[in-house]
């Protein structure tokens, strides 16, 4: 099976795409029957260096340009079974992405397109609904990460889609955790910014002073002039094995975000048996299945609070830390969710040749 892959692809991935596009990558090393061509939408200019920089238009066409010269030299050279287009559906991405999908499926080779957000979230002018409706009519075939994302397509656009989860690298799964008699060390993973809910820890932390929350992450300006609690700690960003350290010296796994797809961050932290308390956004909840630790409203500190403290019997984290390894082995590990999604590129292949 050859595959068109359209995904970004960085020297040094630190989330999102980037670190899908890798696994993905890898995982075609390893299998046989598949190849892969890769046209990488990374970004460029001072954005490839930080995400958060002001968007340049000069470097957003000379971006748009590369990639189209990727694609059109790809499309030449080789005949493809399917290609898969990766989205996060921003403005100005869903625009070139319609663009790509058109220019594919004029060469006859059917779309899968996979959203890598949770997309109601981002879905937030017209603009970006126009242009969503319009590739929906290219695709051939839908990936969703969450329940939120696969709603919204039906419901708003008569769109049928699949779920599928993001990879977690087998090796990452720890033996078996033997948990604290009491909980020390809390952790977070990701930016730490009020979208993330820092905020609400910050505001947890000073009702258990005689806990230390640990965060690991970009800081951001917003977040660096609010005034920390004397038992956070701030930790900065940090490389991958440095993050899994953290994660074992860790009891708990606290991820209040306000919006998220299939967070990677929570599934490593479920891989290295953390229980956790997370946010009703994206696909926290289906991960969790309340069995691997308790789902909570967004910005509800109250109930943070409470679920902290029912999470303080050893035997409760032990029970969620065994059923969180478990949870990764069987339904997220790599070799799982390729086979998945090269059943997902035949099924589509089948519906073609019909």
């Amino acid at each position: 099976m050859n595959v068109l892959l359209i995904s970004a692809k960085a020297e040094h991935p630190n989330g999102g795409i980037a670190i899908w596009t890798e696994h993905y990558l890898n995982a075609c090393g390893c299998e046989s029957n598949l190849s892969c061509d890769l046209v990488n939408v990374a970004m460029t200019g001072k954005r490839a260096a930080c995400a958060t920089a002001k968007r340049s238009v000069k470097d957003e066409i000379a971006r748009t340009r590369g990639i189209m010269k990727q694609l059109k030299g790809c499309l030449n050279k080789c005949s493809y079974d399917v290609a898969h287009l990766n989205t996060s559906v921003g403005t100005y991405g869903i625009i070139r992405d319609y663009m790509l999908a058109r220019k594919i499926e004029k060469k006859g080779i059917p779309v899968v397109l996979h959203f890598h957000c949770d997309i109601p979230s981002w879905v937030t002018n017209r603009i970006t609904a126009h242009f969503l409706k319009r590739i929906l009519i290219v695709s051939k075939m839908n990936l969703v990460l969450c329940e939120s994302s696969r709603r919204y397509l039906l419901d708003r656009f008569s769109a049928e889609s699949v779920k599928i989860p993001n990879f977690v690298d087998g090796k990452l799964i720890s033996t078996p955790k033997t948990v604290r008699p009491r909980i020390q060390n809390v952790l977070f993973v990701g930016r730490v910014s009020a979208e993330k809910g820092a905020g609400e820890i910050y505001k947890i932390a000073r009702c258990f002073p005689d806990i230390v929350f640990s965060m690991v992450g970009e800081v951001s300006s917003e977040a660096a002039s609010w005034k920390c609690p004397d038992n956070v700690k701030l930790l900065g960003v940090k490389d991958h094995s440095q993050v899994l350290s953290d994660l074992d010296d860790a009891d708990l796994f606290l991820f209040p975000s306000y919006t998220e797809g299939f967070s990677l961050a929570l599934a490593e932290a479920m891989a290295r048996g953390l229980p956790v308390i997370a946010t009703n956004v994206g696909a926290n909840e289906e991960m969790l299945e309340n069995k691997g630790g308790v789902i909570v409203p967004v910005g509800d500190v109250e109930a943070m609070k409470v679920a902290l403290e029912q999470m303080k019997a050893s035997e409760t984290r032990q029970k969620m830390s065994d059923w969180n390894r478990n949870k990764v082995r069987d339904q997220y590990e790599t070799s799982q969710v390729i086979r998945f999604l090269m059943q997902c590129y035949k099924n589509v292949m089948r519906k073609e040749i019909k």
